[in-house]
């Protein structure tokens, strides 16, 4: 707080009048007249003491004790406070009792049993998260003014005067249970991570429309499924890392379908985080190294599982370099295996996108300085080749290595049943990969019947070309 912010007055009313309930619309800027930060917050702090602890309407949670007219305010609202807080839960100290979030969380649940504040399975790691949740819950059904941040609400340093003020707001607290209201969001998702949160209607006749939006305020699609009655489940994914202003929102218009009436829904604030995520080469050929780096793993440790075909998987080791993992391993058979990553921390879990694909093929030995080529020599293999077990729709792959010499005349065709009677060639599509010098042939048969596959050099087949392979009823 800077020494001006009390200069004219206006913001010390304002505080004077959440804090009492009251308006104090006769006064004005002219009752504060200099800039004394010392006895402006002395003031502060005795209309603090006079209206929102001495003068609060206390409850039979209070005990007898409230009744002494020479108990301290202090003592006063922890006393209530002991009275309103589960039997068990620690509290001695308007301080280092609260930094943790979860006897906020007790509290909140505590005054509006029905939110069902999942406290008890909240971690003292999570305070930052326990606390905004708790914070948000005081705000939006307390009517609780969030006069402390909740970054300064889990510091160690915390100062006991302003955790008094934002909690000495609770006694005269009145909950009026809503027509719908947000559970399990996490305010901290992972981009690329399906999140899930909940909605729950006070009744079957309310009906929910949802809007989510991303930092950059465009539409987030999500899929939701109705549990009950009363009870929606939505799934959605961030795609971009929230920083400073650039936040997720999620909005909830609700309708009771018979009187009409609607209310709006705001979540508290979503900052989607980048989790760890695995940068490696899809495509390598047998008996080359497979060099892989895992980015933003966070405090946890990794471990890489890969599983080859036919086997049940080998650990990679892996070491940490800077702030990413680094490892590698090489293939020993054709194939395609599976990299598992799981960030090991409290829970074991596995990173967004794994088990990650990985396909290895037989290495192609060119010579891109040989003008002449022996088309006999030119390797063909892939499950466009297979003589049966293709299914009709399903789009296969034909791979056939390649140097710059033979790159244009190399091409396939296929023929579907009626081949003999109406031509009916199927189309092929044709893409290179110049890193492993391959050419990659895709086509999509749907007849019942025998195909013929030709890979051509020029207008010669080559290998075992032409193909057959039969796909019927029954594949």
């Amino acid at each position: 707080m800077e020494e001006t912010d009390f200069e004219e007055g206006l913001k010390l009313i304002r505080l004077v009048e959440v804090l009492s309930g009251r308006s104090l619309g006769r006064y004005n800027s002219s009752a504060i007249a200099d800039r004394n930060l010392k006895l402006i917050l002395g003031l502060v702090w005795t209309l603090i003491l006079h209206y929102s602890i001495s003068k609060q309407i206390w409850d039979d949670h209070a005990g007898d004790a409230t009744k002494v007219e020479d108990v301290s305010p202090k003592t006063k609202l922890m006393t209530w406070l002991k009275g309103k807080l589960p039997a068990g839960l620690p509290f001695t100290n308007f301080t280092s009792d609260w930094n943790d979030g979860i006897l906020l969380g007790a509290l909140v649940d505590s005054c509006a049993p029905d939110l069902e504040v999942d406290w008890r399975n909240w971690l003292p790691s999570q305070a930052l998260h326990s606390t905004r949740t708790a914070m948000h819950l005081a705000k939006a059904y307390l009517k609780i003014s969030p006069l402390i941040a909740p970054e300064e609400l889990i510091s160690p340093a915390v100062d006991e005067r302003s955790v008094m003020t934002y909690l000495s707001q609770f006694p005269g607290a009145k909950y009026t249970p809503r027509m719908a209201r947000f559970r399990d969001i996490d305010v901290m998702p992972i981009v690329g991570v399906d999140s899930k949160f909940t909605l729950q209607m006070s009744n079957a006749r309310t009906v929910p429309e949802i809007n989510i939006r991303g930092p950059t305020e465009s539409s987030i699609s999500y899929t939701f499924c109705r549990i009950s009655e009363t009870i929606y489940d939505f799934i959605y994914q961030p795609k971009i890392a929230g920083e400073h202003q650039k936040l997720l929102q999620i909005v909830a218009i609700v309708r009771d379908e018979v009187s009409g009436n609607f209310a709006q829904l705001t979540s508290p604030i979503i900052i989607a985080v980048e989790g760890a995520h695995l940068l490696y080469d899809r495509n390598v050929q047998l008996g080359m190294p497979v060099e892989f780096t895992i980015e933003n793993p966070g405090k946890d440790s990794i471990e890489v599982l890969v599983v080859a075909p036919y086997d049940e998987g080998f650990l990679v080791p892996v070491i940490l370099d800077g702030n990413v993992y680094r490892g590698q391993f090489i293939p020993k058979q054709e194939g395609a295996y599976e990299l598992n990553v799981f960030q090991k921390g409290k829970q074991i879990k596995r990173i967004a996108g794994s088990p990650f694909p990985l396909t290895v093929i037989a290495q192609v030995i060119t010579d891109i300085h040989r003008k002449s080529v022996d088309r006999t020599q030119i390797n063909i293999w892939g499950r466009g080749l297979e003589p049966n077990g293709i299914q009709s729709g399903e789009e296969v792959i034909v791979y056939a290595d390649y140097s710059d010499s033979l790159l244009k005349s190399l091409h396939m065709r296929v023929h579907g049943p009626c081949v003999v009677i109406a031509g009916n060639e199927i189309p092929v599509s044709e893409t290179v990969d110049g890193n492993l010098h391959l050419k990659i042939f895709k086509y999509r048969p749907r007849e019942v019947g025998i195909h013929e596959v030709d890979v051509l050099f020029g207008e010669n087949h080559i290998g075992k070309s032409p193909y057959k392979f039969s796909m019927d009823l029954t594949e």
